[in-house]
């Protein structure tokens, strides 16, 4: 199953039936207004992820209570997404109050963009898991550990011209430690379309939400041409 929606995801997930979803695994905008990311030397990237409005944050509260009804009961609850700093609170305070498990991962990059201003090297991304106490962690040693190393995505993001794409194989890290295969994973933030290129390897369903029309295009063309191989 493939199905991608271009619009609003708050309107058009509204339409996915409820009790449909067995996973999510998604990369919302950040909030970097308040010391999430970037830098003087990175002004080019901030102002390109700016022109995208994906750099101002979301409603983390609204948008985890429009995904709870996605999943037959909230004990099968299984989310997975990439945040900024100052958005990780938000995701614990939610699991806290919900009685939800979670978990910090982080994304360390090896090539990260110059920091300077009086603040860290932006050398890694945070994700959040949230589950329910009925999901399980699957996958193995070489899929769990809390850390995964790798530089970012530059010939993706050359390819599809998104900002913050993700490597695939991160992608599909999470997908075998949260899903089985045949599993109807949903993305609301689909972007360039990597999640539905990882579920498509990996032979899981796939559900994606793109708002912006250029991106929709790319992610639809990507994940329908895309070719899976067993190298």
């Amino acid at each position: 199953m493939l199905n991608l929606l271009n619009g609003d995801c708050l309107e058009l997930m509204k339409t996915i039936p409820d009790k449909s979803v067995d996973m999510i695994l998604t990369d919302p905008p950040y909030d970097i207004s308040l010391g999430g990311g970037g830098c003087l030397k990175g002004r080019a990237y901030k102002d390109e992820i700016s022109d995208l409005s994906i750099n101002n944050g979301f409603d983390v509260q609204l948008f985890l209570d429009l995904l709870t009804c996605k999943f037959k009961s909230k004990q099968q609850f299984n989310l997975v997404v990439f945040c900024s700093r100052t958005q990780i609170i938000e995701y614990l305070k939610y699991a806290d109050l919900n009685s939800i498990q979670y978990g910090v991962g982080v994304w360390h990059k090896s090539n990260p963009i110059p920091h300077c201003n009086n603040t860290y090297l932006s050398d890694v991304e945070y994700i959040i898991y949230l589950k329910g106490k009925s999901v399980k962690i699957g996958g193995d040693y070489s899929t769990k550990s809390q850390v995964y190393k790798s530089a970012t995505n530059r010939k993706d993001k050359r390819n599809f011209k998104h900002p913050t794409i993700k490597p695939i194989p991160l992608l599909e890290k999470y997908l075998i430690n949260h899903s089985s295969e045949c599993d109807v994973v949903f993305d609301p933030f689909m972007g360039s379309g990597s999640t539905g290129v990882a579920c498509k390897n990996l032979n899981r369903k796939f559900i994606g939400i793109e708002k912006d029309e250029a991106y929709f295009n790319i992610a639809k063309d990507r994940i329908e041409n895309h070719e899976v191989t067993n190298a």
